[in-house]
């Protein structure tokens, strides 16, 4: 059906969207309310036309094909609806210093932990006892492992070490029992990554003037690249998945006192959970409950969006994945426990907000309906909606257009509407299997841990989770196969047009999910931070040589030594050792070892591990870290374009990785050595041009070809070496460069 109104309402709608578009690219923000308006007004008209006017009644299996689509879109436009609401007014946040208060509270530090590595937890304990606050706080290492390692690490850094001998309610029972063994006013929760900031308490603390807060929380931000930032090679581009709700929504929450508690970076008032009973328990998502219950008994509660604290983003899809299953189910575990709808003492907009995210939750079940819909139609002919191309392009595009831009808009930049569907489209088929069971009564109570902090050195694709992406990738391209060549006279050619663009728009996102299951080596043990420190190092005799820190870990540093008058390339290589020392300013002395050295036009770049570190000086590291403006990334979408993602992705899966840094400085030589064969003592030697030189091993052109392993025995003349194994072998023009490692380190093999 056709009106002829429509044609203006659509030229209208591309005009606006179109206009807001151009000045919002000059002027950021400015036509924020423009854009939401335009897509809130488009939805409506759109579902309103679909509901009344298209859905097809020609058979039955075309009537339930059709309203569930319909319930799907009314399903996805309520959630635009509540974003909208939220994303309408940004609340001023106006700080409270800890000088409002009439005396200092108290406060009380919970990590929690059950599984986790010391070498995730440590740096958390230190980010904690670097904490600067005037008043009293205690930190709990509170371990529901029972772990000795974990115990001796709380008394290492004079923390108070708390375990239970029933492990009754997972997280929430955790966090009770701690409750129960200690007195602070004020509690803070951190998991078990999640390392806070000096001024965490500094930043926090003030709120608590109101006698009627109960929790101030703020953003769950991560330090890690997340799997979608680093499987798609977009790591400067995209921003973490998780910043829209962390940052955005929970900002707009904060309107109608429905800030989410989100489990950790909150400070939560003890006589505010004394009075519901403690952290709520029987459901898997205990901080969601504890937050809504604490609303519903009328304590306001705070967001603040200040980064003073972030952890480590899921690494791998399969653990994304179990984290997400479990928020699913206990969001669903809640509403049966405590319906928002229901639970007396929540407002009206606390019981949407809530209800909004609880549907939230079946995206997994709706993203599968709108991907299977147009294959209905184009595999197996049954029409899906009754309408005509003229209405589909009248009242159909401007809706999608205007929903693209606003989604850009209401994010603040931080969540493109394609990403958005790229992100539910890599976790839909899990989601959907653990929603559907949960709502059919199969429920799971077991708190699943993410884990955090795996490294690893090969490449690795999810066939198990990418599997039904690529049945579904394998269908869709079929729909199109049959609709353009193999029965192209069965369908009307505008329909199959517009429903083709759909199934096309759902292959660009099966393509990215197949190619996010792809996940790439994470070789590094901790997560580096850039930061531009002063350093002296004492890896030569004599003086020590200054230069800059580039990065820090809580395992090490990466510096730069430039070459001086007094330091360059011969006196670098002379007399380099491996083990040594570092003064990093602010931080002090450590020892450690040189684990790389690469040498480059101005100098060296020395990559450098730390030997265990004490207490005070892990607490000094955490706090430089954490204070770095790089620590955290940003958190807006830059260029980040998906056929530029898929590109760099598989670009960068076909390259050749990268060789690992010499521990040793090489030096060009240009020299002659003699090479024989060890296995055969009477063997004749012979002649080979020596191009470099470390400690460790050297590079030689052979008249010979030599195959890997071979050992041989190398004379260097007056730096006889003893033995070498052949660690690879090139082609070099008509003779053979070649790679050999020495048995044995010599003292002082570079005489130069």
């Amino acid at each position: 059906m056709f009106w002829p109104w429509s044609a203006v309402y659509s030229i209208v709608v591309f005009s606006i969207v179109g206009i807001s578009w151009l000045v919002e690219r000059r002027r950021p923000g400015s036509t924020q309310r423009v854009g939401l308006v335009v897509a809130l007004g488009s939805s409506l008209i759109y579902i309103t036309w679909r509901v009344l006017f298209t859905i097809p009644s020609g058979n039955w299996i075309s009537l339930v094909a059709g309203v569930l689509l319909v319930a799907a879109e009314l399903a996805a436009i309520v959630q635009m609806v509540a974003s909208t609401v939220r994303g309408w007014r940004q609340v001023e946040h106006v700080p409270v210093p800890l000088s409002a208060l009439a005396s200092i509270p108290s406060v009380d530090i919970y990590i929690a932990t059950f599984s986790e590595s010391i070498g995730v937890l440590e740096p958390t304990l230190a980010g904690a006892m670097s904490i600067r606050y005037p008043g009293d706080f205690t930190v709990y290492l509170c371990d529901d492992g029972s772990r000795p390692a974990v115990r001796k690490l709380a008394k290492r850094y004079g923390a108070e070490y708390l375990e239970r001998d029933e492990h009754q309610h997972a997280k929430a029972g955790n966090l009770n029992n701690a409750l129960a063994n200690s007195g602070g006013e004020l509690v803070v929760t951190l998991d078990a990554d999640m390392i806070p900031t000096v001024d965490f308490l500094e930043k926090t603390v003030g709120y608590f003037v109101d006698e009627n807060l109960a929790f101030v929380q703020a953003p769950q931000a991560f330090h890690n690249q997340d799997l979608f930032q680093h499987n798609l090679f977009s790591g400067k581009g995209l921003p973490n998945e998780q910043d829209l709700f962390m940052r955005t929504l929970q900002a707009g929450n904060g309107r109608f006192n429905a800030v989410m508690y989100v489990g950790s970076n909150a400070v939560i008032r003890r006589t505010a959970l004394d009075a519901i009973g403690g952290f709520a328990i029987g459901v898997i998502t205990e901080d969601m409950a504890t937050g809504m219950l604490l609303q519903a008994a009328g304590y306001r509660t705070l967001f603040v969006p200040d980064i003073i604290a972030a952890g480590l983003a899921a690494e791998n899809l399969s653990d994304l994945l179990t984290q997400r299953i479990r928020w699913a189910r206990g969001n669903i575990q809640t509403a049966r426990k405590w319906n928002p709808l229901t639970l007396p003492g929540l407002s009206w907009m606390q019981r949407w907000i809530y209800a909004a995210g609880i549907v939230y939750w079946n995206f997994g079940i709706l993203k599968i309906v709108f991907i299977l819909a147009p294959l209905v139609y184009l595999i197996g002919g049954i029409p899906i909606l009754h309408a005509g191309v003229s209405s589909i392009l009248v009242i159909w595009l401007p809706y999608f257009v205007a929903s693209f831009v606003g989604m850009k808009v209401a994010s603040q930049g931080r969540r493109s509407f394609t990403w958005s569907h790229v992100y539910e489209i890599a976790m839909a088929p899990t989601i959907a299997v653990a929603i559907v069971t949960e709502w059919l009564g199969f429920s799971k109570k077991v708190f699943a841990v993410t884990p955090k902090g795996v490294s690893t050195d090969k490449l690795n694709f999810r066939v198990a989770i990418a599997s039904p992406h690529i049945v579904l990738l394998g269908l869709s391209l079929y729909a199109l196969l049959n609709a353009f060549v193999l029965s192209p006279g069965e369908f009307n050619f505008g329909s199959v047009v517009i429903i083709s663009f759909w199934t096309v728009y759902n292959l660009v996102g099966l393509v990215m999910a197949i190619l996010v299951c792809l996940e790439r080596p994470r070789k590094r043990s901790t997560e580096r931070t850039e930061v531009d420190l002063p350093v002296e190092v004492r890896l030569w005799k004599g003086a020590p040589v200054e230069g800059r820190v580039l990065d820090l870990s809580f395992n090490g540093v990466r510096f730069a030594l430039p070459w001086s008058n007094a330091f360059g390339p011969t006196e670098a290589a002379r007399q380099l050792e491996q083990k040594g020392e570092i003064a990093i300013d602010g931080i002090g002395l450590i020892s450690g070892s040189s684990r790389w050295v690469s040498e480059t036009n101005n100098g060296l770049l020395v990559g450098f591990e730390f030997d265990e570190l004490p207490p005070a000086e892990a607490v000094k590291l955490v706090a430089k870290i954490t204070s770095s403006p790089r620590w955290v990334r940003h958190d807006r979408e830059v260029s980040a374009g998906i056929a530029g993602a898929a590109a760099r992705t598989v670009i960068g899966a076909a390259r050749k990785a990268n060789p690992a840094l010499r521990t040793e400085l090489r030096v060009a030589t240009h020299g002659i050595a003699h090479l024989r064969q060890e296995e055969f003592e009477l063997a004749p030697s012979f002649e080979v041009d020596l191009e470099d030189l470390s400690f460790g091993g050297c590079r030689i052109l052979s008249p010979r070809r030599l195959s890997l392993g071979d050992h041989y025995q190398v004379d260097l003349g007056d730096r006889r070496s003893g033995g070498a194994e052949v660690q690879w072998v090139e082609r070099h023009g008509g003779r053979y460069l070649a790679g050999l490692k020495f048995d044995g380190v010599m003292e002082r093999m570079v005489q130069l």
